[in-house]
């Protein structure tokens, strides 16, 4: 197989919330993973909205590390995308011996024609020290959960947009509550539909955008507009629909909306698409809001470039 069709495989197949999640259940044992665990969820992030350069540096120091070989095969394909064959290929052949006999990473061995004097061991004691490096872990000790417990976030853009909702959800409760006697309760064809926000919130957390899509008609419920407002975007966005007029649209009607951070990002990443140098004025300012869950990579995509 070539090296960029396995590439682009791996980066549609490898299942990138699951090895999150192994990470972040490494992280309750071990402080070093649940700093790898933070690190990983910026990699998503940027291989999310296509920064594949950026991606394959910040993955390096997780592939030194005690982890399953999935992690090793983006490793990889984020170095193709990245740099290239040859590049890939020394990425490759800077593996431990374990790593590289791995039955995992048969399909690389194959395209990169591998050579099994690179291990300068014979391969059946590479084979030998897999057992010592991978899966299976000692299993820690069941939890039961508990009502406290917090739910085990992802490293997905739609997640952790949906766990700021959750927040603003909360500050509405209250205004809801005052607001449902207000509610039409008509059910005829005239009436218009109350957009279901936590069912399309749901819808877009497990990336069906096309049925949240079908959802986003009619109106917002009292106190739900800029949420509303803001998954319309968002889907849009998933679905190539969105404009950049639209995200500028949306921070003008609501300056003080608590998805500004999120809509301006998706703003300077459209304009970058676009090739509208604009981008780097709307991410300097995603990276001067301290405190939300994009400045960190804006200012990193910037700093980068």
């Amino acid at each position: 197989m070539d090296v960029r069709t396995l590439a682009d495989r791996e980066l549609a197949e490898l299942p990138l919330i699951d090895m999150t999640e192994w990470l972040v259940r490494k992280g309750e044992h071990d402080p070093t993973f649940r700093l790898v665990a933070n690190e990983f969820e910026v990699v998503t992030t940027l291989l999310d909205h296509g920064y594949y350069i950026e991606a394959s540096e910040r993955i390096v120091p997780l592939l030194g590390m005690k982890v399953p070989a999935a992690f090793h095969r983006l490793g990889l394909a984020l170095e193709v995308k990245a740099n290239g064959k040859k590049a890939a290929k020394r990425r490759f052949r800077s593996f431990s011996p374990a790593v590289i006999g791995h039955a995992d990473l048969s399909d690389w061995k194959n395209a990169f024609k591998w050579d099994k004097t690179w291990l300068g061991l014979p391969l059946v004691v590479g084979l030998g020290l897999v057992a010592l490096a991978f899966w299976p872990d000692p299993a820690p000790p069941p939890v039961t959960p508990s009502a406290s417990d917090e739910r085990v976030v992802t490293v997905t853009e739609e997640e952790a947009l949906a766990k700021r909702l959750e927040e603003l959800e909360k500050e509405v409760a209250r205004l809801e509550e005052a607001n449902e006697a207000l509610q039409t309760e008509d059910e005829s064809p005239e009436a218009p539909t109350v957009i279901p926000l936590a069912k399309v919130e749901t819808l877009v957390s497990d990336k069906r955008y096309e049925e949240a899509d079908a959802l986003l008609v009619g109106k917002a419920k009292a106190g739900q507009e800029q949420a509303v407002g803001f998954y319309r975007l968002l889907v849009d966005n998933k679905l190539g629909e969105a404009e950049i007029q639209d995200y500028a649209a949306y921070v003008e009607t609501y300056p003080e909306s608590g998805y500004k951070a999120d809509v301006l990002w998706m703003k300077g990443i459209a304009e970058k698409k676009a090739g509208d140098d604009m981008y780097r004025t709307t991410l300097a300012e995603v990276a001067a809001m301290d405190g939300t869950y994009w400045a960190p990579i804006a200012k990193s995509v910037l700093e980068e470039e």
